[in-house]
């Protein structure tokens, strides 16, 4: 097997030279040296977030399970537990249970690139309950980079990564526990599939109110709409409140193209969810580098609000980061940043910074990076998702300064593209400390590494204590061996002394080797209490020169342990000493025989599973209660698993022996009995929440009656919209049919229509097995505006309220003249920038937008005016405010009646938007015009490069 032998010293003792374990010789200084009992290896549990995290892959679908996947440039290999689930046709979904009451949805997806990286939009379909919201749109504008570091966006580069984005949405209403919220493609969805990862639920507090004395960003200009640079509002506020003064952002979006600089200042929001400051790259940056030569800025407090850029690509001399500057004696808490290169780049010397609370998803860079100089500063209690480096880094810069007594603590990081979760490049006394760090390093990197890099300071002592690490580490793409889920790397030399003391560490699931050390000479790694459970490869991989010491380390189901080989790799021989402080198992032989194809999952699970995830009970008569089946939910892991709840929903019960707690290596079972109420197929799922992880069960049956067989309705259309029509008069009838697919009769007890609907009917009191009947439905609209309701057939049917989507809208002027058809009505656009939405195009306000994405002509955006109409006129609206400046856009209009075929009204032309004249330009349709659907095709602007309109009107005859 080319085992060599390693050196290691008993404490207190010369060096002995073990041999292989086939010697089984134990030499009499280590079997003296006994360590004191080792404690339970819990690792850390990260921060506290404020979410229930739900994986896509435990959710009810009948979309395609990818994954578990480990190869770099596979989907599953950058999603969470490196499963997720692909929806790639119409009807596929992924419905989520949520664990707790939640008024918040964020979910974490990925749509294919376009075939020349270019930027477009795609619906999915949202429905809560079973009831249609209104869609999201999906981008890939933040996701899918190409080639060698920085990367571009360019596809023919190749080495595809970087694959997904994240969306969110804060309801109105809030939903209880045990609410479904399903994904679905409906034939609206127009990208070629969706990978959907997981989905976060959170019950979001009401927003803040304005502290007393505060000087509010509106007060002194802010446009709360997004559609206005605010700017020069916002530096008017700093200096309205003064030295030491409060800011206060009230709830709504600002536009801040660049940065703002903070010195001495309070700078509140009323909630991450609330206040919103968005634009191309905006940031608040203190003092110093990169912002001016003053000494740092002090006393600067940042929090409760967000931080959303439109940084599509990685430009390393950029400063696009959402916090930067120097900031001493300052907190930056409860902000929440997406799509800016960096989080928070902080350019040293300063001291006593704090981030705590942080949210940071989806950067090209790094999350937080501490940057020469940072002394006694802190990073705790902060969620750092998918970022395109470190996830949180101390760079102990030599041009600078080291950092020093700083701590990284308690913190949750997880997905980091490249590079690490968490890394420390030189400084001394740092602290990393109780964080949970999972499925990091995935183009390159590991978990924690502890490291001399970069022209870093010498590295000097640095305590990794009480961490987890689950899933880190991957092949490198230049060494091409595995990197380390914990790994010391002397890259720059002369050596590494440290010390560096490693303590309660428990390592999961490692793709490659548990612990590395690479590159020069490393000395003074203290390993105590250290647990590795599951490598592709090694437990250990010493690649340099130097001495560890080692006490109570364990390793099981290392992958070349279990073929029979040693279990680490060291061609060091002697010159790599590790001190046996004893307790110690699975980590020695070592072998030199190159680099093993490692062995990926399934690996020992990090969390609590249940078995099976589905049940099906077959057919039940109504009423009664069927056998139960059983679900065993298992806890894995090394400590006790809290049980936070256990519920199953819809005609199915579950009695449990769980507990409050399931002991560590433990299992409980739940029993689950199904009573059916109604006849007909029956879903339910059962929900497991225990040990921080959501575990969801699928279940059904079927409903029978006494005399066997059951009805079911369905409704053809399920969605009927009437359009515009004037207050006071009555649609022509459209017609609804309802269908008994069952095999018994359905007894109907009710049809009825919400006002201001109104409905006929053929459907008697009972509709045969596989026949059909006909709702006629009409609206006639009370007062202007937009009018839904359902209509309801009320019956015995499997399914007793069937429903059918209403909508119309009602106008104060007729279907010509001066109404507006356009107005609230359904709308898409080929490509959108940032918050400037299509929406914002029909919604009766001209000082909200849209506008295209830079670059992307021609760019398109089309209205459905809900049915075929004689047509006129149409309006073109910009922003009537005099910072409009006068410009030309040069479009077409293009009709249709079945919203596919497309004929051109008016020729491509060049108009003219003036302020002086109201920012508006009319266009007149040819004589004869009657269409449905109007789209405008633009192809320049003037001024901007992309297209805009505030508002599209158009008119009857």
């Amino acid at each position: 097997m080319g085992v060599s032998t390693v050196s290691i010293a008993a404490a207190g003792f010369a060096a002995v030279a073990i041999q292989p374990a086939s010697a089984a010789v134990e030499p009499a200084a280590a079997a003296a040296a006994k360590p004191a009992a080792a404690a339970a290896v819990t690792g850390g549990s990260g921060a506290s977030l404020p979410y229930a995290e739900v994986q896509a892959e435990n959710s009810a679908t009948n979309g395609t399970v990818i994954g578990p996947s480990y190869t770099q440039g596979q989907l599953a290999d950058e999603a969470s537990g490196r499963k997720a689930v692909t929806l790639s046709g119409t009807g596929e979904y992924v419905t989520f249970t949520t664990p707790v009451a939640t008024n918040s949805i964020d979910f974490r997806y990925s749509i294919p690139d376009s075939s020349d990286g270019s930027v477009y939009t795609a619906p999915l379909s949202l429905y809560i309950n079973g009831t249609k919201q209104s869609d999201f749109t999906l981008t890939n504008a933040y996701s899918w980079y190409y080639g060698s570091y920085p990367f571009t966006n360019t596809p023919s580069s190749g080495n595809a990564h970087h694959f997904y984005d994240e969306v969110h949405r804060l309801f109105t209403a809030t939903y209880p526990a045990g609410t479904t919220f399903k994904l679905e493609v409906d034939s609206e969805d127009t990208a070629s599939s969706y990978t959907i990862d997981l989905a976060d639920f959170e019950d979001v507090a009401a927003p803040l109110t304005q502290p007393s004395g505060s000087v509010s960003v509106v007060s002194e200009g802010a446009d709360p709409t997004g559609v206005n640079d605010s700017t020069s509002a916002f530096n008017d506020a700093i200096t309205a409140a003064g030295a030491g003064g409060v800011v206060w952002i009230p709830s709504g979006t600002y536009n801040i193209p660049g940065h703002i600089i903070v010195n001495d200042v309070t700078v509140e929001g009323a909630g991450m969810w609330y206040s919103t400051v968005t634009g191309t790259a905006p940031g608040f940056y203190g003092n110093g580098t990169p912002t001016n030569s003053s000494p740092a800025s002090t006393n600067v407090h940042l929090a409760n609000f967000a931080i959303f850029g439109n940084v599509q690509e990685r430009d390393d001399s950029a400063q696009v980061n959402g916090i930067g500057g120097a900031m001493s004696n300052s907190t930056v808490s409860n902000i929440w940043i997406e799509h800016e290169k960096v989080g928070a780049w902080m350019d040293g010397p300063m001291t006593n910074l704090t981030f705590s609370g942080m949210r940071i998803r989806d950067t090209t860079a790094d999350g937080i990076n501490l940057h020469g100089g940072v002394t006694s500063s802190t990073v705790t209690n902060s969620d750092i998702r998918n970022t395109g480096d470190d996830g949180i880094a101390l760079w102990a810069d030599s041009t600078i300064g080291a950092d020093a007594q700083d701590t990284i603590s308690d913190n949750t990081v997880q997905l980091q593209q490249l590079a690490n979760g968490i890394a420390v490049y030189g400084g001394n006394n740092n602290t990393v400390n109780g964080n949970l760090v999972v499925d990091t390093g995935i183009n390159q990197g590991g978990g924690i590494t502890v490291a001399q890099r970069f022209t870093s300071t010498p590295l000097g002592l640095t305590t990794v204590s009480n961490n987890t690490m689950i899933r880190d580490g991957d092949l490198d793409p230049n060494w091409l061996f595995g990197v380390g889920a914990l790994w010391f790397d002397d890259d720059q030399g002369p050596s590494i002394t440290g010390p560096i003391n490693v303590s309660n560490a428990l390592i999961e699931q490692s793709p490659y080797e548990g612990i590395q050390w690479v590159e020069g000479t490393i000395s003074g790694v203290n390993l105590s209490n250290v647990s590795i459970v599951g490598t592709g490869t090694f437990a250990l991989q010493e690649q340099t020169g130097g001495a560890a010491t080692a006490t109570n380390v364990t390793a099981t189901g290392v992958a070349q342990a279990n073929a029979g080989n040693a279990p680490s790799y060291s061609c060091e021989g002697s010159g790599f000493t590790i001190t046996d402080g004893g307790g110690n198992s699975g980590i020695t032989p070592t072998q030199c025989n190159g680099w093993p194809a490692p062995v990926y999952p399934p690996y020992p699970n990090s969390s609590v599973t249940v078995a099976p995830t589905a049940l099906n009970f077959g057919s039940e008569t109504t009423g009664s209660t069927s056998a139960a089946q059983t679900v065993t939910v298992s806890n894995p892991t090394s400590s006790a698993a809290p049980v936070s709840s256990i519920a199953a929903t819809g005609d199915f019960a579950e009695t449990n022996t769980c507990g409050s707690s399931i002991a560590a290596g433990g299992s409980c079972t739940v029993s689950v009995t199904f009573k059916p109420t109604a006849s007909g197929s029956r879903t339910g799922s059962l929900t497991v929440n225990a040990g921080g992880t959501t575990n969801t069960v699928s279940l059904s049956g079927t409903g029978a009656t006494a005399g066997g067989g059951s009805a079911t309705l369905t409704a053809s259309p399920t969605s009927v919209s009437f359009g515009n029509e004037a207050v006071g008069s009555t649609t022509a009838a459209q017609s609804v049919t309802v269908t008994n697919t069952g095999s018994a009769a359905a007894t109907v007890s009710s049809v009825s229509a919400g006002s201001p609907f109104a409905e006929t009917n053929t459907c008697g009191s009972s509709i045969a097995a596989g026949s059909s009947c006909t709702v006629s439905v009409t609206f006639k609209p009370t007062t202007a505006g937009a009018a839904s309701a359902n209509l309801t057939v009320a019956s015995n049917a499997s399914n007793p309220s069937l429903a059918a989507a209403l909508s119309g809208t009602g106008t104060s002027g007729g279907s010509g003249g001066t109404t507006n058809l356009a107005l609230n009505a359904p709308v898409t656009a080929s490509s959108y920038t940032q918050n400037y939405l299509p929406a914002n195009a029909v919604d009766g306000n001209t000082s909200s937008y849209w506008e295209g994405t830079n670059g992307a002509w021609p760019t398109t955006l089309s209205v459905n005016l809900g049915a075929t109409d004689s047509l006129s006129s149409l309006v073109v609206d910009l922003p009537p405010s005099s910072s409009w400046g006068t410009r030309t856009q040069t479009l077409s209009v293009l009709g249709s009646t079945n919203g596919s075929s497309y004929s051109t009204l008016v020729g491509s032309a060049t108009y003219t938007w003036n302020p002086s004249t109201g920012n508006t330009v009319t266009i007149a349709l040819p004589s004869g015009t009657s269409d449905q659907y109007i789209e405008l095709n633009f192809t320049a602007n003037s001024v901007q490069n992309g297209a805009q309109m505030s508002e599209l009107e158009v008119f009857g005859p």
